[in-house]
């Protein structure tokens, strides 16, 4: 990955100071799991839940097995209305869950979290924990023996890329519940709606050779390449550029400093356009029985190299090294007609649209560096970056409540369960707006519970009010999916104690230096310096954990 253009969602807030500490706290626990040689064998061999897709809702326009999500026009009317009953019948249900949004109004102030509890059929008591909090807060949480019954463990850096959590293995297998004997194979299909997620979401919940979790799926469409496609018309320019010296005339067309009009938000977002068009590898290449980070390759130079002339090209918004720049707000507003974001970031750019009914967006995908066809695009994770729920010990029964809990939890979009959950009731939280749920102001301030952190539907393409931007969304992902590659230590789910520690110290790292390069403050003869800092620091023994791993798991 190019540390530089990962992107910032909600639940990357966190401060590296905390989030080291986190690492120090876990450091200190004991069990008999966890470690390289444990992920590298023994998980190879777990059985993953069987994937049953839903039939309960049909979409409008169909996914597939490699990971193209299935898309809806408009919400369902009526929804289907999955549950006859509430999952539990009394009783207390903890978790820790995290927020990106404003502490939501407690229990006693919130009718749609007692609405919630009512339609549970039990007292969901929640610590709220908003972002930039959580590694403390999760710090002290783990060093207690008083756990809540559901963890949410993930923690975050600004980049994108996991804090220093060590020995997580270690501290699940101590204190949490191996979930195999109720999810493996064809045990989950007990609990339908889980079932439905896709078994590629479920491969990160697995450490100590058992399921220790229950996922949040995303897609795997990644990060990609936004366009403002009613500028663009307006401009006159070829939206699909097929090379990069195409791709910088774009950009020089797109640009106008008088018109206070860009190319571009940042020159991360170049970054990762350009690694692609040379086919750097997705974070770390496994070739040869040699394990090489991206940012020790020629591609990743080459990049970085053509970046800095697109820089001196002035296609960049001059503020955009500025901290918190406001990079979406930029995109809407037309300074800047690309912008590099996750998928996930398609219906918001609709919902804080600011052009009027003319506003258009798509992605541009990369065309391979000399021309000839389209680039492969980098996968994600298809776990919300690591984001999964972990159940403390408990017995038999206590752990199927929690389950059927999830379960409810995880209904498919285009139920009544899944609307109500992410949107509240019909009138005091949300109107439907054609064919789509809209936010009232009770609803953004009472929902935002951090529910949806503890496990999740599978993902859906659907812009409310918007059908057309769906298929848009729809037909890009079509189009890359098939060709799209995966960081092989994503899809091979391997845990390096080292990388899990040094990855936010490593990644700032490179950060720094690319920054600095680019920006002019130091020359491209740099990042010599900084690769030999990053494999001093901690990237040469990382790679050898992961190396030792994929050694002994056969991989090639």
């Amino acid at each position: 990955m190019s540390y530089l253009h990962r992107p910032v969602n909600r639940r990357t807030l966190l401060t590296g100071a905390t989030a080291l500490a986190a690492g120090s706290v876990l450091g200190g626990c004991g069990g008999d799991g966890g470690g390289n040689d444990n992920t590298a064998t023994a998980n190879q061999n777990v059985k993953l839940p069987a994937y049953v897709p839903s039939t309960v809702v049909k979409p409008d326009l169909a996914g597939s097995a490699n990971g193209l999500l299935n898309a809806f026009r408009a919400y369902p009317n009526p929804p289907v209305q999955q549950f006859s009953a509430p999952p539990l019948e009394g009783g207390t249900v903890s978790a820790f869950v995290l927020t990106g949004s404003p502490v939501p109004p407690p229990k006693g102030n919130n009718p749609f979290w007692q609405e919630l509890d009512r339609r549970l059929g039990t007292d969901l008591q929640l610590t709220i924990t908003p972002s930039a909090e959580m590694a403390t807060k999760f710090s002290t949480l783990i060093t207690g023996d008083d756990l809540p019954d559901l963890i949410v463990p993930a923690l975050f850096l600004p980049n994108g890329v996991p804090a220093g959590i060590g020995n997580l293995p270690q501290w699940m297998a101590a204190k949490c519940t191996d979930l195999t004997p109720y999810l493996g194979g064809d045990a989950v299909k007990e609990f339908p709606n889980l079932a439905n997620i896709p078994s590629a979401a479920w491969k990160q919940c697995v450490y100590n050779g058992g399921i220790y979790g229950v996922p949040v799926h995303r897609g795997v469409a990644g990060t990609l390449m936004f366009r403002r496609d009613d500028i663009v018309a307006k401009l006159g320019i070829d939206p699909d550029p097929t090379s990069f010296a195409e791709f910088r005339d774009f950009c020089r067309q797109a640009t106008d400093a008088k018109a206070n009009r860009w190319a571009i938000v940042n020159a991360g977002g170049l970054m990762h356009l350009v690694q692609q068009m040379l086919g750097a590898p997705n974070g770390w290449r496994w070739d040869g029985g040699k394990l090489t980070n991206v940012v020790e390759t020629e591609e990743f130079r080459k990049a970085l190299s053509d970046v800095v002339a697109l820089y001196k090209d002035g296609v960049v918004h001059p503020d955009s090294f500025a901290n918190n720049a406001p990079v979406k707000r930029w995109f809407n507003a037309g300074e800047a007609v690309l912008t590099a974001d996750r998928y996930t970031a398609w219906p918001q750019f609709y919902a804080e649209n600011i052009a009027g009914p003319e506003f258009a967006i798509s992605g541009m995908r990369p065309p391979k560096y000399d021309g000839g066809g389209w680039a492969p695009t980098w996968q994600s994770s298809a776990g919300s970056i690591n984001n999964f729920t972990v159940f403390k010990k408990a017995d038999e029964g206590r752990i199927r409540d929690l389950l059927k809990l999830c379960d409810y939890l995880a209904a498919p979009f285009g139920t009544a369960e899944w609307l109500f959950r992410r949107y509240g009731q019909e009138g005091p939280h949300y109107t439907m707006q054609n064919g789509g749920p809209v936010y009232t102001q009770a609803g953004v301030s009472q929902t935002a519970l951090g529910i949806r952190y503890i496990v999740d539907a599978p993902d859906t393409i659907f812009i409310p009010g918007r059908p057309e931007a769906t298929q848009a969304s729809y037909d890009y992902q079509k189009t890359i999916i098939d060709t799209s590659v995966a960081d092989p230590v994503v899809a091979n789910n391997l845990f390096s104690d080292e990388w899990s520690r040094k990855q936010p110290t490593l990644g700032q790292l490179v950060l720094n230096g690319q920054n600095d390069i680019i920006a002019g403050r130091q020359p491209l003869s740099h990042l010599d310096e900084v690769i030999a800092n990053w494999r001093s620091q901690g990237g040469d023994k990382v790679r050898g954990e992961f190396t030792e791993q994929l050694q002994k798991s056969g991989i090639r």
